[in-house]
C-alpha cells in the first residue's frame, strides 16, 4: 500500500537508516486519521447543533442505561478528559436543557450529571448518523480488518493509558 505517509516513511529511513520509521508511520497515520475521524463527527453532528465535546458526554450517559448519569469524575475518566473540562461541558449542557445536576441517591454528597428528556432524545437522534460516519471511514476494510485493527488499535492504548483498560 502506498500512501502520502509512505513518502514520509522513506525519507526519514534515508536520514536515520536503522531508525523505527514504521512507528512513525503509525503515528503519522493515526493522527491523519483522527483528524478524518474528528471532522466526520463534526459533520454528523452539526444537524443536531452539537459539536463532538458535547457529543461525547452526552453519548456517555445515553450508553449507561436509565437513569442516564455519572459523576464528573466518571464522565471524566470515560472520556479521557481532565475533570475542569468535563464541569465546563457539564455547565455549557445545562444551560442548553440537555443535562441537569442531581444528588445522588446512594451518597448524597455525590453530584451526578443525568440526561434530561431533551438531552436523551437528542442524543438518542444523533447515533445513527454519528456511527455512520465513522463506518464511512473505516469502509474500504472488510469486517475482519476492522475487528483486527481495533483489537490492535486497543493493545495500543492500554500500553500508554493502562489505567484506561479498567477505567470503563
Amino acid at each position: 500500500m502506498t500512501d502520502r505517509v509512505s513518502r514520509i516513511e522513506k525519507d526519514w529511513k534515508k536520514l536515520v537508516p536503522r531508525g523505527d520509521t514504521e512507528s512513525v508511520g503509525v503515528a503519522t497515520r493515526c493522527r491523519l486519521l483522527t483528524e478524518h475521524f474528528f471532522q466526520a463527527s463534526q459533520n454528523s453532528l452539526a444537524n443536531f447543533d452539537l459539536v463532538t465535546y458535547e457529543w461525547e458526554v452526552l453519548a456517555m450517559l445515553l450508553r449507561r442505561g436509565a437513569p442516564h448519569q455519572a459523576s464528573a469524575g466518571v464522565i471524566a475518566r470515560e472520556t479521557g478528559r481532565s475533570s475542569a473540562s468535563i464541569t465546563h461541558r457539564l455547565d455549557k449542557l445545562g444551560e442548553r436543557g440537555l443535562v441537569k445536576r442531581v444528588t445522588s441517591k446512594e451518597d448524597g454528597r455525590l453530584v451526578m450529571a443525568q440526561l434530561t428528556a431533551k438531552g436523551k432524545k437528542l442524543a438518542q437522534k444523533a447515533v445513527r448518523p454519528r456511527l455512520e460516519a465513522a463506518s464511512d471511514i473505516v469502509s474500504n476494510l472488510k469486517k475482519s480488518e476492522r475487528k483486527q485493527l481495533n483489537a490492535l488499535l486497543g493493545k495500543m492504548l492500554v500500553g500508554v493509558d493502562p489505567d484506561g483498560a479498567t477505567d470503563v
